[in-house]
């Protein structure tokens, strides 16, 4: 079996990294140390690293749990994969919400919807049902 939380894991590290680089760069090219400075596109910078942050440790831990308890690699694969479009799309609703808007809510909608999967499949882990 192959385990795939952690190539996800590197995956998402490599984007928060990039994020990261975003918010420096604009700190460097407005000269603000902490906060935003009142810069909107320094504000912009720091919400989409710090949305990704809120979101995405919490879903690897979820996926990691589901993978180890469950076995099931694909269904991580698939809940994986559907999260890194959804993070791309909301990362690009984010910087451009002018013209990609439509790309933030549904990332947004992805990433929740990726989140109650999982909480739901942890559940069924530990409660079966058979409706």
């Amino acid at each position: 079996m192959i385990v795939v939380t952690p190539l996800f894991a590197a995956v998402f590290t490599l984007m928060y990294l990039g994020l990261s680089i975003n918010v420096i760069r604009q700190r460097l090219g407005n000269k603000v140390s902490l906060g935003d400075g009142g810069h909107s596109g320094l504000r912009v910078a720091i919400r989409t690293q710090a949305n990704f942050f809120e979101y995405v440790p919490l879903i690897l831990v979820l996926m990691w749990f589901i993978e180890t308890l469950t076995f099931s690699s694909s269904t991580v694969f698939w809940m994986g994969s559907f999260l890194l479009v959804s993070r791309i799309f909301h990362v690009l609703g984010m910087l451009y919400p002018r013209n990609l808007l439509i790309l933030r809510q549904l990332g947004t909608i992805g990433t929740f919807a990726v989140m109650v999967k999982a909480a739901l499949a942890l559940f069924h882990y530990y409660i079966p049902l058979s409706i």
